[in-house]
C-alpha cells in the first residue's frame, strides 16, 4: 500500500486545485457570460470566502470521525459540484462554487495533518518541506493547464475536477493511521495558548504578505514599468519554483539556522519588497526576477515551518482542528492582504509592505522560542 506522505501529496494537489485552475479562464467565462470582470471573480470569492468560517469544521469532524471519511468525502463533494458547474448558468455556478469552497475548506490543513499523524521528528520536517513544494509545482502546473483548456471554451478548465475522484478513492481505501478521538470541540482551548496564537498570527502575516504584495498589486507595478502579462507569469513562475526548491530543501536549510528560521524567513520579505520597491522607481524588469527569487525563499522556509511547528504542538486527538483553524487564518490572511495594501499608493505599497515584514522578523526573533520545531 502507498505510504501516507504519498496520499498527503494527493490531497494537497486536489486542495490547490479549485482557485488556480479556474482563474485563468476568467476572461472567456466573462466573455461567455457577457459580464464583467468583477461579476467574473465572484467564482473566485464563492470559493475561498467559505473556508474561514467552515474549515475548523471539517477539521473538527476529521478528528471525531477519522481522517479518511471525512477527506474523502470532501473531496467527492468537491469532484462532483465542480463537474456540474461546467454545464450550469452562472447564479448556479456560483451556489456550487460555494459547495466546492466548503468541501475543499480544509484540505491542505488535513493533508499536514495526515503527515503528522504518521511521522515525527526531522522526518516529518522534510515531508512537510516536501508537501509545501509539491503545492506549489500543482499550483503553476493547474495554472498553465487551465489557460490552456479554455481556449477550447470556458467551461473546459472545470474538467480538470475529474481528478477528484480517483484521488477520493485513493484516499478512501489507503491504510492511513485514521485517528478518531472523543473529542470536544472546548478542548481546542487547551492548545490555543500564547505560543500556539503566536505562530497563527505570523502565518496571517505570511499570507496577506503573498496575496497583498505579491500576487495582487505585483502584475501592476509590471505593467507600469512597461512589462506584460508574459512578463507577469513568468515572474510569478519563477516565484513558485523558488518557493519549491527551498521548500524541498527546508531540512537542511533548518539545521544552519535552527530559531532563527522564521526571522531570516522575514528579513528575506523585507529584501524581496525592497527590491520591488526600487524596481518600480527605476523601471528594471530584471530586478523582478531577484525579488522573485527571495520572495519564494521566504515562503519556503515560513510557511512549512510554521506548519511543522503547529503540527508538533499538538496531539492526534485534536490535530485536524487546529491545523484547520490555522486554515482558516490563512484564508483570511489571502482576504485581507488584497484589501488592506490596497488602500495605498502602489509605491507606498511596497514601503508599507517591508516595514510589516521586518517589524515581523525583529518581533518573531524575540517571541518565538521554536522549541516544538526540532520535536
Amino acid at each position: 500500500m502507498p505510504k501516507p506522505k504519498y496520499v498527503a501529496y494527493s490531497i494537497t494537489l486536489i486542495g490547490v486545485m479549485g482557485v488556480s485552475a479556474i482563474t485563468p479562464g476568467l476572461p472567456e467565462i466573462a466573455r461567455a457570460f457577457n459580464i464583467n470582470s468583477v461579476k467574473a471573480s465572484l467564482l473566485i470569492t464563492a470559493f475561498t470566502l467559505p473556508g474561514i468560517f467552515f474549515s475548523p469544521v471539517t477539521g473538527f469532524m476529521a478528528d471525531k470521525f477519522g481522517r479518511k471519511l471525512v477527506i474523502s468525502t470532501s473531496i467527492f463533494i468537491f469532484g462532483f459540484s465542480g463537474i456540474i458547474c461546467a454545464f450550469s448558468n452562472f447564479e448556479t455556478m456560483v451556489l456550487l462554487r460555494i459547495i466546492q469552497g466548503i468541501s475543499a475548506s480544509a484540505l491542505v490543513a488535513l493533508s499536514t495533518t495526515i503527515i503528522g499523524d504518521a511521522y515525527t521528528g526531522l522526518e516529518r520536517q522534510k515531508i512537510i518541506g516536501y508537501n509545501a513544494s509539491i503545492l506549489t509545482v500543482g499550483i503553476a502546473f493547474y495554472q498553465l493547464f487551465g489557460g490552456f483548456l479554455s481556449h477550447f471554451g470556458w467551461n473546459y478548465p472545470f474538467y480538470i475536477f475529474l481528478l477528484a475522484f480517483p484521488v477520493g478513492f485513493f484516499v478512501l481505501f489507503s491504510k492511513l493511521p485514521d485517528v478518531k478521538e472523543s473529542f470536544n470541540f472546548l478542548d481546542v482551548i487547551n492548545y490555543l495558548n500564547r505560543d500556539m496564537l503566536t505562530l497563527f498570527f505570523f502565518g496571517f502575516i505570511a499570507y496577506s504578505l503573498l496575496y497583498g504584495t505579491f500576487l495582487a498589486y505585483l502584475p501592476f507595478v509590471i505593467y507600469k514599468i512597461g512589462g506584460s502579462s508574459i512578463i507577469v507569469g513568468i515572474i510569478q513562475a519563477i516565484m513558485s519554483l523558488s518557493t519549491a526548491f527551498f521548500a524541498a530543501n527546508l531540512t537542511r536549510i533548518s539545521k544552519k539556522l535552527k530559531e532563527k528560521i522564521i526571522s531570516v524567513g522575514y528579513i528575506a520579505y523585507t529584501t524581496s519588497l525592497i527590491i520591488i520597491f526600487f524596481s518600480l522607481l527605476m523601471k528594471c524588469e530584471l530586478c523582478l526576477v531577484l525579488s522573485s527569487i527571495v520572495f519564494g525563499y521566504a515562503q519556503g522556509t515560513v510557511l512549512p515551518t510554521l506548519q511543522h511547528s503547529i503540527v508538533s504542538m499538538t496531539e492526534k486527538d485534536g490535530r485536524a482542528t487546529i491545523m484547520s483553524i490555522y486554515g482558516s487564518i490563512s484564508k483570511l490572511g489571502q482576504t485581507f492582504g488584497p484589501i488592506f495594501y490596497g488602500m495605498f499608493n502602489l509605491d507606498i505599497v511596497y514601503i508599507v509592505g517591508a516595514t510589516i515584514a521586518i517589524t515581523s522578523a525583529v518581533t518573531s526573533k524575540q517571541v518565538l522560542k521554536m522549541k516544538h520545531y526540532f520535536q
